[in-house]
């Protein structure tokens, strides 16, 4: 070999070639390889403290939607009026009875129960799951209860969350929410609901990857609320943090959770090493008191970060030696191979952040085909969200938009109405003997009566008008820059529209035909702002109803 060698030009310029040129071309592409990894395994960070900020505000969310929501429906006027008007209390009690069957659709998967108390303790109204409770089975000692007692000390228009309980009728841990009811300056009752936690263990299970590690939820007494790798109990007492842990490191981090603090650990357990972040729940709206102080925490075992750390540290003396080798050539080669990575690695960051780019690689190889497969994995995410946005503006039944849909548009129409000085209009609708239609002919026929209604808004709304399935059989109409002899007229028109269709089992209906009460309120003549834009509306309808339905109120002529 070495004769061959000596005597062959060709034999040395190959092996000097493959020294100086393959050698380094081979070292410095892994070198960029293993750059542009790095870069993606801190992207694991990156996303794992996305995922915790995600869960973090959607649990913030629903302590200041629920107390938001709570607020809203104790407004009613069916609560205070049961004390003002004895002569009709069980009119007001069936009104009661609809406002919380009215909550547990806006939470059909978490409220267990809502009732509303006097100020004795006696129960006037309740509705656990779905049941709506009869007189004799309600409560008349709630007055004796710590949240009971609490819930009063809150001011008007103020929300007490209180911490988890068993509750005496699901028998389920449950979140007590309640607010006070005053009539004439005086706290007369309170009204309260109950989710369950099961919830937040939904949640996190929902939104955190199991591939990645666990998150759990700890509470201010150190144990669990919600654990991704855990089976938490609805009925036995939640598992104390500390005592499922052997290791300091991991009981001194839950003590800094407890304290509400935030930040990055690393400990071993069992063998194994792992890092955890964690930070504390925060609410930002805050109308009352809450005594949950809650922290949520992700726990990530250190090889599912560094899996290629080994090798790194095994290939580091090589490409030491090799680095002095490195020519342009192979500068330039590597720079070719890493760069698609190094692409993916930026589009990786992007997406992290938020956006949703395509990586453009002009290549046939493995490198190639790893950037189209990215770009159609970004575009089905991209599919997605939208599918997703969709959803969380769209009523699954009817296709019109949905509640909170509604909510946010209808505060834009009103500030956008005031900043212009134009009208804004809002129709309230509601389905006459709607609850007739259900028990006569089933759930079934109502979603498909339910369908019948919605189209009728969709053909005969214009295309500015935002249609909106309001809850239950109410439907709403916001009319941007339309005063209210213009809504009248919708409204009229919508009333007749539905009157003229042909629904199944309508010869069955009170007055033959199924048909729907309006109520018409414009700003700003009837209200100053959203709330008040809806509850002129309400009154309307209310005044619809009370006319004998199938009408709108108030007439074309009064309007």
């Amino acid at each position: 070999m070495l004769n061959f060698l000596k005597r062959s030009l060709r034999a040395k310029f190959t092996l000097i070639l493959f020294i100086v040129g393959l050698i380094p071309l081979g070292a410095t592409s892994v070198f960029f390889y293993y750059t542009a990894k790095d870069s993606l395994f801190k992207n694991v960070f990156k996303e794992l403290k996305w995922s915790l900020e995600d869960v973090s505000g959607l649990v913030e969310e629903y302590f200041e939607q629920s107390q938001k929501d709570l607020l809203v429906a104790s407004r009613n006027a069916a609560f205070s009026m049961y004390f003002s008007d004895q002569e009709g209390r069980a009119h007001w009690v069936r009104e009661q009875q609809k406002t919380l069957r009215y909550l547990r659709t806006m939470y059909p998967d978490m409220l267990d129960e809502a009732c509303f108390i006097e100020a004795g303790g006696k129960e006037l109204s309740r509705i656990v799951f779905d049941e709506v409770s009869h007189e004799h089975d309600l409560s008349s000692d709630e007055g004796r209860s710590e949240f009971f007692i609490k819930a009063f000390l809150v001011n008007e228009g103020e929300v007490f969350q209180g911490k988890p309980v068993l509750s005496e009728d699901t028998h389920r841990w449950v979140l007590p929410n309640a607010t006070p009811i005053t009539v004439k300056g005086r706290k007369a009752a309170i009204l309260h609901f109950e989710v369950t936690l099961t919830y937040f263990q939904r949640l996190l299970k929902k939104h955190i990857n199991p591939d990645r590690g666990a998150a759990f939820i700890l509470d201010g007494d150190g144990r669990f609320i919600a654990h991704t790798a855990l089976d938490i109990s609805e009925t036995e007492p939640h598992p104390e943090a500390a005592a499922l842990s052997s290791s300091d490191t991991l009981k001194g981090v839950y003590v800094r959770m407890i304290k509400g603090e935030s930040g990055m650990e690393s400990f071993s357990e069992g063998g194994v090493d792992y890092y955890i972040i964690f930070k504390p729940i925060e609410v930002a709206y805050q109308k009352g008191l809450n005594e949950n102080r809650w922290s949520l925490g992700y726990l990530i075992p250190s090889d599912r970060i560094y899996v290629e750390l080994d090798i790194l540290k095994y290939n580091m003396a090589a490409m030491g030696l090799t680095a002095m080798l490195v020519m342009l050539l192979a500068y330039v080669a590597g720079n070719y191979v890493t760069k698609p990575i190094r692409s993916l690695a930026s589009a990786t960051n992007r997406v992290s952040a938020g956006e949703m780019p395509n990586v453009s690689v002009d290549r046939e190889d493995e490198l190639g085909s790893l950037s189209r497969s990215f770009n159609t994995m970004v575009e089905s995410i991209r599919r997605r969200d939208e599918a997703l946005r969709d959803m969380a503006t769209t009523d699954g039944l009817t296709g019109l938009f949905n509640f909170r849909h509604f909510r946010g548009e209808l505060e834009k129409s009103v500030k956008s109405a005031a900043r212009f000085g134009r009208p804004v209009s809002l129709i309230m609708a509601d389905v006459d003997w709607f609850k007739h239609y259900n028990d006569t002919n089933g759930h079934a026929a109502g979603d498909q009566c339910l369908k019948k209604v919605a189209e009728v808004f969709m053909k005969n709304a214009r295309e500015v008008d935002i249609s909106a399935r309001y809850g239950g059989e109410e439907f709403a109409v916001i009319l941007p820059e339309t005063s209210k002899d213009g809504a009248l007229k919708l409204a009229e028109r919508l009333r007749a529209k539905l009157e003229e269709e042909t629904v199944p089992f309508e010869a069955l209906q009170p007055n033959g035909a199924v048909t729907m009460s309006l109520g018409v309120a414009s700003y700003p003549d009837d209200a100053q702002d959203a709330q008040s834009l809806v509850e002129a509306a309400d009154k309307a309808l209310y005044k619809a109803k009370e006319k004998g339905r199938n009408t709108v109120w108030p007439p074309i002529s009064e309007g």
